[in-house]
Parts: structure tokens; C-alpha cells; sequence
């Protein structure tokens, strides 16, 4: 190994020439993606020990899976293997974990059984959204698992589905949801039911035995933060390269509206810093140019130059911590919830409501108190129908008493 003078345990022992190949490989994409050098040693001591024993198993490293690192995890406490780390830290088997995925992600050995992958016609609806639907993979990810709970509850024979199974499977297994997150589910559930009856594998109509929970537009009002406190927010980043980039991420959340996943998905290319531009690939799959204000762009050119790690990849925001890559994950925009909690939490500030979307509500009620007309909001925001955006008008006191009619009132006598 040419990272450290002193050898990994076990490696010199291992014959297999395409093993010992495949842990350099390994070493140099963990020096890469910015683990510590002592992280690196560890995970390498680790795998190492994965392979002396693999050996004496008879295994091939083309045919490991969970099965083989949970017999691994099984082997540790009684090891006998020789010259290799004794280290009996559970953290151990998860690099062994890590190895794996990398394995999998360079294709050495077969990718991961998905839950999805189980079910035949589970695997054909979802190919069938996304080529006829054009679904995007978050909500290939989502519908996967309702449809599968559904097939679980029901059976694999859609000619036996009824509307009263229908029903129970909702009232039983998401009887813990609340109203939005429910109407999520029937969205999954209408949508495998439409593609059934399609190609007539199930009773055209069933669709029609879901019916919504009561939901009442615009019914609330938008709650967002005032000036002091995103200005507390703001000024309480530290100015660490973790710090700089929270505060990239926040400015932009707060001063142009975007969603999470905006944020994740930003590429270097999304920036026209010549003519002042911002472009967002948002919602739906719609792309919109945005004017880039002078706050964000400054906060942005910061995290650039003091803050973002010097790794090769186009997305404008990574992890702080190795692997330094984009956020990932099945739900990346996790990472920018993450982000703003913690922002909210290490300020002192109690929102209304939690998570980034607050500050998006914050920089719609900020335009409309500046004077800015529901157009421009709705264009800032990106929002398909006025109608929606409609929802700003309501903190709009000014605007309100101004079209407010007097309570009408009996004639005394």
C-alpha cells in the first residue's frame, strides 16, 4: 500500500491477486473521497481481515452479498484468523458494509435485492411509470414501497382485489398517517390501480373506492419567520467550511424560495455570474431562470472559494465529512431539511413549522410585505396556478383592511 509505511494486517497473506487489486482500488477511492488517513488504515485493516477469512470460507469475492458480511459479523467473536487486526469494535463489520457498496457500485459483484425486485408486477408497474409516465425516481421511490405494502396486504392477484380490501388495507395500515401523507398513499395506490386496468389484470372502476380525506384549500395560513430572526439564523453559521456552506444553503432558501431538492440538484453550470442568473430545475421537471441577488451570489462565491471541498463533481453543494460527495441517499433532500433544523435549533428560534420549507414561506410573506404582486411572487416561486400563491394575499393585513367591508349591524330602535 503506498499511503502508509506500515502494512495492513493479513494482506500480504491473502492469494488472491484480483482481492489484494481490488483493496488498493478500494484504498484510493477512500483517500479520494477525504476520509482521514487513520479512517483509511482502519477500514482497510478491516477488509483485509474480510478477505483472510473469505479464504479460509472458500468464498469468492464475486458472490458476497449481506448474507456473507452477516456471517462474518457471526465469526468475529470466535476469529481465529491469522495476522490479522483483533480489533473487536462493531464498527469493523460496518467498513466491511462499505466495501461491499463500493463493490457494488464498481459491478464486481451483483447489486443489492430490491423489495420492489420481489414482485414481478411490481417491477412492471414501475417500469411502466417511468416510461409512459415519465415519473422522476423520488416518486418511483415512494410508490414502490406503498405498492408493495399493498401487494403484502392483498395478495399478488389484482382479479381478487375489492373495494372493501382496498379500503382496509388504508384504514389498517396507515391508520397512524396523517391527512396529507395518506392522500400520498391513494396516490400510489390509484396509479398501480389505473395501470391493472390497463392491461386488464384487475376490475376497471376499483380506482373509484378510495376516497379522499377532507382537505379544504388555503384553509391556513402561511407562517414564516420575521427579519430578525433569519438574521439571527444567518449570523449564527459558524465560519467553518460546514458553516459557510449552511449559510450558502440558507440564503438561498430564504431569499429566492427554493425547495430542498432545488437546492441539492444546483449544478456550477445552473450559475450565470456574467449576467447576474440563477437557473432551478425544480418541481415537475420545470427549468426557470431566476435573477441571482448580490447576498446569495456572494454567499455562493464564498462556499466556493473557503468552503467546498477540492473534489471533482459539478453539484455546487457536498458533504462536509468523507465520502465528500453529493448528497445522496434515497431522499437527498434530507440533507437541506438537516441543514435548516439545525440552523433553526442552534439560533434559539422556535418556527411554526420545521424543516426548510418555513423559509420559503418566509421569502414569499418578505416580497409581498416589499410591495412585490402576487405575479412576481408566483414567478419567483415557481408556482403553476396564481391560485396557489393566492395563499400570500392573507398576510397582506395593509391590502386586507383596505377591501374589508363593516359587519353589517340591525338598525337600533
Amino acid at each position: 500500500m503506498y499511503t502508509y509505511s506500515k502494512p495492513i494486517l493479513g494482506l500480504s497473506t491473502i492469494r488472491s491477486a484480483s482481492f489484494v487489486e481490488l483493496v488498493h482500488n478500494y484504498e484510493t477511492e477512500l483517500v479520494r473521497s477525504g476520509y482521514n488517513p487513520h479512517v483509511v488504515r482502519f477500514h482497510l485493516h478491516s477488509v483485509a481481515h474480510f478477505g483472510v477469512w473469505l479464504e479460509l470460507e472458500g468464498a469468492e469475492v464475486g458472490t458476497i452479498d449481506e448474507g456473507t458480511v452477516a456471517a462474518f459479523e457471526r465469526h468475529r467473536p470466535r476469529c481465529r484468523c491469522p495476522v490479522t487486526s483483533r480489533n473487536r469494535d462493531r464498527s469493523v463489520v460496518s467498513c466491511v458494509r462499505v466495501f461491499l457498496h463500493h463493490l457494488r457500485e464498481q459491478g464486481k459483484v451483483p447489486a443489492a435485492d430490491s423489495p420492489a425486485d420481489h414482485s414481478l408486477l411490481v417491477g412492471e408497474f414501475l417500469h411502466w411509470m417511468r416510461s409512459h409516465r415519465g415519473a422522476v425516481e423520488a416518486t418511483v421511490t415512494s410508490y414502490r414501497l406503498y405498492v408493495t405494502n399493498l401487494i403484502d396486504f392483498l395478495g399478488d392477484d389484482p382479479q381478487a382485489y375489492t373495494a372493501k380490501g382496498l379500503r382496509d388495507f388504508i384504514a389498517e395500515r396507515y391508520r397512524h398517517y396523517g391527512r396529507h401523507s395518506i392522500r400520498m398513499v391513494q396516490a400510489a395506490v390509484r396509479m398501480f390501480l389505473r395501470y391493472l386496468a390497463v392491461e386488464g389484470r384487475c376490475r376497471p372502476g376499483l380506482v373509484q373506492a378510495l376516497t379522499s380525506a377532507a382537505a379544504w384549500s388555503q384553509h391556513a395560513l402561511p407562517q414564516g419567520l420575521t427579519s430578525d430572526e433569519v438574521q439571527k439564523i444567518l449570523t449564527q453559521c459558524p465560519s467553518t467550511p460546514t458553516g459557510i456552506r449552511d449559510r450558502a444553503v440558507l440564503v438561498l432558501l430564504v431569499r429566492l424560495g427554493l425547495r430542498a431538492g432545488d437546492v441539492v440538484a444546483l449544478r456550477l453550470t445552473d450559475f450565470g455570474w456574467e449576467a447576474g442568473t440563477i437557473r432551478v430545475s425544480g418541481k415537475g421537471r420545470r427549468e426557470v431562470q431566476l435573477p441571482l441577488p448580490q447576498d446569495v451570489g456572494d454567499a455562493v462565491l464564498e462556499y466556493l472559494h473557503a468552503g467546498r471541498p477540492r473534489v471533482e463533481s459539478d453539484y455546487v453543494f457536498l458533504r462536509s465529512v468523507a465520502p465528500l460527495r453529493p448528497f445522496g441517499g434515497r431522499r437527498p433532500a434530507h440533507a437541506v431539511t438537516h441543514i435548516a433544523r439545525t440552523a433553526l435549533r442552534r439560533a434559539g428560534v422556535e418556527p411554526p413549522r420545521r424543516g426548510a420549507h418555513v423559509f420559503r414561506h418566509t421569502a414569499a410573506c418578505q416580497m409581498l410585505r416589499a410591495g412585490v404582486g402576487l405575479e412576481g411572487i408566483a414567478e419567483v416561486l415557481r408556482h403553476r396556478s396564481i391560485e396557489t400563491t393566492g395563499i400570500y394575499a392573507k398576510v397582506d393585513l395593509h391590502l386586507l383592511e383596505q377591501v374589508a367591508q363593516p359587519w353589517p349591524e340591525e338598525a337600533s330602535c
